[in-house]
């Protein structure tokens, strides 16, 4: 009885360490994610913010060839006129 009991002190002591391990590996894990989920966030917004500067762009884009057109009617109008 009293080796069965001797024996399993030791035993006991390393599955607490190794669970103690695995939690804090596990706690590590866990900040890494975070990290790495910030990280995809923060990229998402930027990019957000790449798409919203290219649409005015286009938007602009597309108001200048709309002006263009329409001055040189204006011009063409002016020259059969003369």
């Amino acid at each position: 009885m009293i080796a069965v009991l001797t024996a399993s002190i030791p035993a006991v002591s390393l599955i607490i360490v190794q669970v103690i391990i695995s939690m804090k590996q596990q706690r590590v894990q866990d900040v890494r994610f975070e990290l790495t989920i910030k990280e995809i966030k923060d990229d998402i917004k930027r990019l957000e913010a790449k798409q919203d500067k290219h649409n005015q762009l286009i938007e602009r884009m597309t108001n200048v060839e709309r002006d263009t057109e329409a001055q040189w009617r204006w011009i063409d109008e002016f020259k059969g006129k003369m």
